[in-house]
């Protein structure tokens, strides 16, 4: 049996103008699980994940994450926003965008270390971008751009990935 990541129970979430876009939503994901939200634009999808990132706090209800049945603070999770969503003109390099993605306590974004360089180099091959490490993001197409943010999302092999 897959143990439970994820618990979402009754959680409801809106913002001034529309104080409900989500009423009550109960949710558990499974490790493994692959799931797919669909609805129509403005239906709640990317107010519910931006609310599992814990980037929108809900009004009520609980999100709990859990880790082999023990419940924590916060799970490691991989986020690939929607493309409209990047600025493209930030001057970042393919390269550093990816390492961004391991980003956390013990990962500093400014340090190149060896690791980092060849972890950064094995999934930006995986994910068909390798030759453009150096290139700025503006000068990619839309596809080596997100499969650039998808690196990003999975470098640091998360317990959980968002897909926007």
């Amino acid at each position: 049996m897959m143990s439970e990541i994820l618990k979402i129970s009754d959680i409801t979430v809106g913002y001034k103008a529309d104080p409900r876009i989500l009423n009550k939503v109960n949710l558990n994901v499974y490790q493994n699980d692959f799931l797919g939200i669909i609805g129509p634009n403005g239906g709640g999808k990317t107010t519910l994940l931006r609310t599992i990132l814990g980037l929108i706090t809900p009004r009520s209800g609980n999100i709990t994450f859990l880790r082999n049945g023990i419940k924590q603070n916060k799970l490691n999770i991989g986020y690939l926003p929607q493309i409209n969503q990047i600025d493209n003109k930030f001057p970042i390099s393919v390269y550093d965008v990816i390492l961004s993605g391991m980003v956390t306590k013990k990962h500093s974004f400014f340090s190149k270390k060896t690791d980092e360089k060849e972890k950064v180099e094995i999934v930006a091959a995986k994910m068909g971008v390798q030759d453009y490490l150096q290139c700025p993001i503006g000068d990619l197409s839309g596809g080596q751009l997100q499969r650039t943010l998808l690196g990003r999302a999975i470098i640091d092999n998360p317990d959980l990935l968002i897909l926007d």
